[in-house]
């Protein structure tokens, strides 16, 4: 499959780029409004992002562009007929998710969100051992230090934020676990030059699910996400960005009791899920992308406001 990709930052330089080469794909087209290319690189640089779309030399469109192109991006994509895999969040707003997946719908388009979380094997896992019949409480942490007042992720014209850009992952983990039905939301964002540094706060679903959660892009690297049933706790260390050996902890009363080992590459696990899709040519399903939009949007509009000086 030729992939172009838009967008030429660390996340596709470091993980995307090698992954789609790995799984023997290529990328035959770049857009980079910088002109950003890796060493060597023998296909076409695009200033204009349309460009990579239009070219005629790409399969399928990898985006991976600051938020606010996210949307309008893969619209122009998906109305093209080339199959796309955007990074999360697909839109700003559950409005912008629901309009893509129509835009899908009507093109016979394949669109796919880049949570490649969902193709690990730590996930699959934990998903089959969690007990059914009991309630289950998550506690999920995601921190990394971004005072940059000029980078994306400060912005607020560019879709920046801790929510959108670190929440999600929080909100996704609720889904795969069996959230379906918010009931109830509180919470706080700390708003520091019009973008939520940090947001914290409390989902309660319908389901027996529980969610406390808290991201911030103002505090040292950290992730974690803990699973409490009645009778079972298990602790998962590294869960959204492993490395290639990770692992999930079986906890007891004296600490860890189990360790259970993982070993694989997420990014190329999706990017497989990905060509094995556009290969069946699936149909588009943004359902959990709708749902995640959708609390993601309460959260902004029902947690209390503080603003940061």
């Amino acid at each position: 499959m030729r992939i172009g990709i838009l967008g030429f930052g660390k996340i596709a330089r470091e993980a995307l780029y090698p992954a789609i080469l790995n799984v023997g794909h290529k990328v035959t087209a770049i857009g980079s409004s910088g002109g950003v290319k890796p060493d060597g690189f023998e296909g076409a640089v695009f200033s204009d992002y349309s460009d990579v779309i239009t070219s005629g030399l790409i399969d399928a469109v990898y985006i991976a562009l600051p938020n606010h192109l996210h949307y309008p991006m893969s619209k122009r994509a998906i109305e093209a007929g080339i199959p796309v895999l955007c990074e999360k969040p697909l839109g700003l707003t559950a409005t912008e998710v629901s309009s893509l997946s129509v835009v899908a719908e009507k093109h016979r388009s394949f669109l796919m969100e880049a949570l490649m979380v969902a193709h690990h094997p730590q996930w699959q896992w934990i998903r089959q051992h969690i007990p059914t019949d009991e309630p289950l409480h998550l506690s999920v942490q995601f921190h990394y230090d971004n005072r940059d007042r000029l980078n994306i992720r400060n912005r607020p014209e560019t879709g920046g934020g801790a929510r959108l850009d670190i929440g999600c992952y929080a909100l996704w983990v609720a889904h795969w676990l069996g959230a379906r039905s918010l009931i109830a939301a509180t919470g706080c964002q700390w708003i520091e030059q019009g973008v939520d540094a940090r947001t914290s706060g409390r989902l309660l679903f319908d389901e027996h699910l529980e969610l406390q959660f808290d991201v911030s892009m103002r505090r040292a690297r950290f992730q974690q996400v803990i699973i409490h049933s009645q009778r079972h706790c298990w602790v998962i260390p590294r869960p959204f960005n492993p490395a290639a050996n990770t692992a999930i902890w079986e906890m007891g009363s004296e600490g860890i009791e189990r360790e259970h080992q993982f070993q694989a590459m997420q990014y190329e696990r999706m990017i497989k899920a990905f060509s094995a899709s556009v290969d069946r040519q699936s149909k588009t399903d943004l359902s959990a992308s709708q749902r995640i939009a959708q609390w993601s949007d309460t959260i902004k509009h029902q947690f209390e406001e503080r603003i940061v000086k």
